[in-house]
């Protein structure tokens, strides 16, 4: 697992940045990270590229750059999937035996593979990871059942689709730079296993990542995805809301973005942008809690599409690049009429809402041996 001996390579993709992640590597931990470099781009809108040849000019160039300094053979890539870009869909499997048996990793294998008869289509399979298990009709347990000695196992899986399309750009990508193998990993799925305990997955939890051009709902239940929902807008389209409001340059409006604070009551200040716009503060506030309002109503009716049932006592929990603007929160618990927990990843370097995406993808990737994401499909 990884790159050569000890080194594991990640590129992330969100829809504002291209993120390659070196890491070092032992026996499936990650010790520590040894570079983090970010790139911004087009983006993509709706699950279309907005700019494929920018997309793979940028994405070659940071991971070459990114190897510089890495030694060994050029063995697995590891690519993140946005939310835009991934179905999901939960099943239930069981798999009896003619007698009582020790279940193994392979026995596991079989388990999630027998769930596995979508055919082929649009979608491929990139991932199976499970819910929950029940053995020999036993209550439900999110406990792996690899040794334990029985005759039957049932249990929901979850399997996590990815657009064919989406491969050939960094298949190709891949073999360019000299890897011999392309694994794909679900955003969502490796934020709700990096960011959440075990423990904490036991019940349904759901996840908003706010996003530059693009926001997900997810709903996370012990290993795997119980539903996802995605739309294109994020806080790049908020930018793009000031720049048509007060027709200023989306430069500039991206820089009042940047400077706003939802939380402070704006009268008669002033803000003078770099090229020369003298913009008054809360006329720029007034056009940003309305884009909330509309990002607010758009999340609730992808939670209502995910089938998710909130439970007074949890939070709704959220995260993404979106979260630099400040005092987000406070608007979307408004329209959300619901308690808002920010979540990261707990990296001590990386801990910030904006990093869940990259640094949860590398996590993930060199766990995969501990079975922390259920069974990659697609290599």
């Amino acid at each position: 697992m990884g790159f050569g001996t000890n080194e594991a390579v990640a590129l992330d993709v969100s829809s504002k940045n291209l993120t390659s992640v070196v890491a070092i590597v032992k026996a499936g931990k990650l010790l520590s990270l040894k570079q983090v470099d970010s790139v911004p781009y087009s983006g993509f809108y709706e699950g279309e590229w907005l700019d494929e040849n920018e997309l793979k000019e940028k994405a070659y160039g940071l991971l070459q750059n990114a190897l510089k300094d890495v030694k060994g053979k050029r063995k697995v890539l590891h690519v993140s999937v946005p939310a835009e870009f991934l179905a999901v869909n939960v099943k239930g499997v069981s798999v009896e035996y003619d007698r009582v048996r020790k279940i193994t990793s392979a026995d596991l294998d079989y388990f999630y593979y027998k769930g596995d008869t979508f055919g082929d289509g649009e979608f491929i399979p990139i991932n199976a990871s499970d819910v929950a298990f029940s053995l020999d009709g036993g209550s439900n347990t999110t406990e792996s059942p690899i040794g334990e000695a029985v005759q039957k196992i049932a249990g929901e899986v979850s399997y996590v689709f990815c657009e064919k399309s989406y491969f050939s750009i960094f298949d190709e990508l891949a073999s360019k730079l000299g890897f011999k193998e392309t694994h794909y990993y679900a955003t969502p799925l490796c934020e709700g296993l990096n960011i959440f305990e075990k423990e904490e997955r036991f019940n349904e939890l759901l996840l908003i990542d706010v996003g530059y051009l693009s926001t997900s709902v997810s709903v996370m239940k012990g290993n795997g995805l119980m539903a996802l929902r995605s739309f294109s807008y994020g806080l790049g389209h908020v930018a793009a809301n000031v720049y048509e409001a007060l027709e200023i340059p989306f430069d500039d409006a991206s820089e009042l973005i940047g400077k706003i604070d939802l939380n402070l009551n704006y009268t008669d200040e002033i803000y003078e942008t770099k090229s020369g716009y003298k913009i008054y503060m809360a006329d720029v506030a007034s056009i940003v809690i309305d884009s909330l309002r509309v990002l607010s109503a758009t999340i609730k009716d992808a939670i209502v599409e995910c089938g998710y049932i909130p439970t007074p006592s949890l939070p709704f929990y959220v995260t993404g690049e979106g979260l630099e603007l400040k005092g987000i929160t406070k608007y979307l618990e408004r329209g959300l009429i619901k308690e808002l927990e920010i979540v990261a990843p707990k990296n001590p370097a990386y801990n910030k809402p904006q990093n869940s995406s990259a640094i949860s993808l590398i996590n993930i990737a060199v766990g995969i041996g501990e079975n922390r994401a259920g069974r990659l499909i697609y290599n």
